[in-house]
């Protein structure tokens, strides 16, 4: 049990960005409530978890807890400004010591023809090119109806204020997709999408911002991870008790309503 204990001495000794920050900056979005037997969207800091719906309560809790710990010691780690790759390869170093195992890893730059074109137009493509052959259409749809939520939606919900403030920094951005499911053959499987724009100007609202040639570049990267289920089940209070004073600042349900194909 090495890695539970050495998990346990990292969540409980990790240097982390003072909660009353993040309180200061987002407010009180409440608790969430985990789901059973249903798909849920959560925002979690600058991560979006999609959950298939196979994917029990108490996994969805440690999971979240999991990406939002890896999340601020990373920003403890690297800091806001860093550039966005390097603050995912902190993101996924942390999860690995939390007894995740990286089945595969992928980043390029984009390139796109159109200038002028959106960023959450550039995504689509990713999310369907990467995620349909792991997963299947049903998640395809599912990430891609959050996406849409995320783009469309009235700016004043919590959880778009939430993901509009944490997904920019002066003329960086970086955010994350992340679709959780049950593989018959890996088991609990996250597959992650990572994003960074940069931009020769500030950047505003990460999915409207345009793509010019020459002004802007955007970064993908890609992991799939499975989950050693044991050890996440072990590390799940620890994670709920360090996480307790963040969770309410930087968590969000994101209520869209059923995705294609889902119930």
């Amino acid at each position: 049990m090495t890695v539970i204990a050495d998990a346990r001495t990292l969540i409980s000794t990790a240097e982390l960005p003072p909660a009353h920050a993040f309180a200061a900056d987002e407010g009180d979005l409440g608790e969430v409530v985990f789901a059973t037997a249903r798909r849920q969207a959560l925002v979690v800091g600058s991560d979006v978890v999609s959950f298939s719906a196979d994917v029990e309560a108490d996994f969805r809790q440690a999971i979240t807890d999991s990406s939002l710990f890896a999340q601020l010691v990373a920003l403890r780690k690297v800091g806001e400004d860093a550039d966005p790759l390097t603050f995912f390869d902190a993101y996924l170093e942390t999860l690995l010591k939390l007894g995740w195992i990286a089945q595969q890893r992928d980043t390029a730059e984009l390139t796109f023809d159109n200038n002028g074109l959106e960023v959450h137009e550039a995504v689509i493509g990713v999310v369907t090119s990467f995620l349909g052959p792991l997963a299947g259409p049903v998640a395809v749809a599912a990430v891609l109806a959050v996406l849409d939520g995320l783009h469309k939606m009235d700016a004043n919900k919590p959880f778009i204020t939430l993901f509009d403030k944490r997904s920019r920094h002066g003329r960086v951005g970086r955010f994350q997709l992340t679709y959780v499911r049950n593989d018959p053959e890996r088991g609990l499987t996250a597959e992650i999408m990572a994003f960074a724009l940069t931009a020769d100007q500030t950047v505003t609202q990460v999915l409207f911002f345009r793509l010019h040639k020459g002004a802007t570049t955007l970064r993908r990267s890609l992991a799939s991870l499975s989950a050693d289920t044991q050890a996440l089940a072990a590390l799940r209070p620890n994670l709920s008790a360090r996480m307790h004073a963040f969770r309410t600042a930087l968590i969000a349900e994101a209520d869209l309503g059923p995705a294609p194909g889902e119930q």
